[in-house]
């Protein structure tokens, strides 16, 4: 009787067991869509008409969808080798546009679209082109967006912080994540200990919100800087990534900018392992300046430099920009402004231009001036 007892509830435990690891992987499939489908396009379009600018806004997502398609599936060291693509060539790899929402006026047409494009038009075309690509994708994650305000831990913020990460398209990405809330017992206090790389934190809030690969990505707009900060694990292994950009104008439009660019970096991440190589975005951040020595009698006095560094895609970027790091003498890096191909930067160096063009040198990069401005490459 007792053995028959135990043997019907070592069942039950199986059976619940079972239920539970098929409601894990439906919960994986619905986090993870297909590569081949592009959401949340954001398109704002003006022309003669509003027939006119409605068909430019629809040019427009299709060929950002086929972008975006075509650089998920491509290795970063062969995107240099994909074309730009003709209108009509565009339209034979989309499948159909759905809209989400959109609005029109005389003259404007302003849209969020959904593009499925053409697997096998897509294959074709890159196997034409003898250009390498791969559908593995990383295992699904959780990202918790926080912002830290008022020496408190909050969920979203005046900037838009959460709303700007569920803007992007995670879903059909090579990194898919789900996007969660933070309760409302989160603590500032534990936040920093998840910065500043702490297991013991990290493991506790991933039994917390789900027991899988947790990054805590937290923003912060304060002292006229937005400042991101990721923090945790993501489908490669332990992440800590910071960089702060001064708020130009719109802090919902810096916030935007940031999670997205923090988003790229996570699939990057993915990519640059895929590859067989190091990942090079375990970038520490850290608050405030480096602490400086006491000034001896006759040291030199540190001067503040800006910069423009050109460099080829993100992925050159972030190598940069670790290596940047590790020269000697130079601190308090900050980023002015970013775009796909350059970005100005801002750092102190106490010494003479002939020393840090040396040191540069040294850590692999050219540094001059043009036109009145220092400008920074790798060699």
């Amino acid at each position: 009787m007792i053995w028959s007892r135990l043997k019907r509830s070592a069942e039950v435990r199986f059976a619940l067991l079972l239920v539970c690891i098929a409601s894990l992987m439906i919960g994986a499939a619905q986090a993870a869509g297909s590569l081949y489908e592009v959401a949340k396009i954001s398109v704002d379009a003006t022309a003669a008409d509003a027939v006119a600018a409605r068909e430019i806004g629809m040019a427009e997502a299709q060929a950002r969808a086929v972008k975006t398609v075509l650089e998920r599936l491509v290795p970063l060291s062969a995107q240099e080798s994909l074309p730009e693509l003709a209108r009509e060539d565009v339209e034979g790899l989309v499948n159909g546009v759905s809209i989400r929402k959109e609005q029109n006026s005389t003259t404007r047409y302003m849209a969020t679209l959904d593009v499925s494009v053409n697997e096998q038009g897509i294959k074709q075309l890159l196997q034409e082109l003898g250009v390498p690509y791969s559908e593995a994708r990383a295992p699904t994650i959780s990202i918790l967006p926080v912002v830290i305000a008022g020496g408190s831990v909050q969920s979203e913020g005046e900037e838009g912080w959460r709303q700007a990460w569920e803007a992007l398209d995670i879903a059909h990405s090579v990194t898919p994540a789900t996007i969660l809330r933070a309760r409302p017992e989160l603590s500032l206090e534990t936040i920093k200990a998840v910065l500043a790389g702490e297991p013991q934190a990290l493991e506790a809030m991933q039994t917390d919100y789900g027991y899988g690969p947790l990054v805590v990505a937290v923003g912060e707009a304060s002292g006229g800087k937005f400042v991101t900060r990721l923090a945790g694990a993501d489908g490669v292994g332990a992440i800590n990534y910071g960089q702060s950009e001064k708020l130009a104008g719109d802090a919902g439009a810096a916030a935007r900018e940031a999670a997205s660019f923090a988003f790229a970096v996570i699939e990057n991440r993915w990519k640059t392992a895929q590859s067989g190589e190091q990942p090079t975005t375990e970038v520490r951040y850290e608050e405030g300046a480096p602490p400086t020595p006491e000034a001896a009698p006759n040291a030199e006095i540190p001067r503040n430099i800006v910069a423009l560094v050109e460099f080829s895609g993100l992925k050159d970027w972030q190598d940069i920009r670790g290596r940047l790091m590790n020269v000697a003498g130079l601190q308090a890096l900050e980023v002015n402004s970013l775009s796909a191909r350059g970005a100005s930067i801002t750092f102190d160096y106490a010494g003479p231009l002939g020393r840090l063009q040396q040191q540069l040198g040294q850590s692999g990069f050219d540094f001059g001036e043009r036109d009145g401005t220092f400008v920074l490459r790798s060699r």
